[in-house]
């Protein structure tokens, strides 16, 4: 005998799963540090290549000053401040993508514990399903 109850929390539990594959596999895999981590250290590595990108940019545009004025640079000066200038763009899109980060961890979270109880309600109905048809067996 078909049951439409079941039907319908299967198909909910595809869709879910459909829907929310990505932050479910990235939750149950890992621990919040790590989920974080993992993330920080990827774009850790894309602002450093931003970064350097655009003092590149900085440098060809303003290569005709710089080249004519080189004698007049102080170049520990000017190091300081390109470090600085780093290490503050660093920590000011490493604690945005920290915030972002959290945020989608408490969400995937959330999302793993709904989809936990669909699971235990698609259970219970099994568990109902095979007392309706063996009452006297447990």
């Amino acid at each position: 005998m078909i049951n439409e109850k079941r039907i319908y929390l299967m198909t909910q539990l595809a869709v879910f799963e459909k829907n929310h594959e990505k932050q479910l596999e990235g939750v149950q895999k890992s621990f919040r540090s790590d989920y974080i981590g993992r993330v920080m250290i990827k774009n850790g590595f894309r602002i450093t290549a931003a970064f350097l990108l655009a003092l590149a940019g900085w440098g060809l545009y303003n290569a005709e000053t710089l080249i004519v004025d080189i004698t007049k640079i102080d170049v520990k000066a000017l190091g300081a401040r390109i470090l600085f200038l780093y290490a503050a763009v660093m920590c000011l899109f490493l604690l945005i993508t920290y915030i972002v980060q959290t945020v989608r961890y408490a969400r995937a979270k959330q999302d793993l514990y709904e989809y936990r109880e669909m699971l235990r309600n698609l259970e219970k109905e099994y568990r109902a399903e095979e007392e309706r048809e063996m009452p006297g067996r447990r």
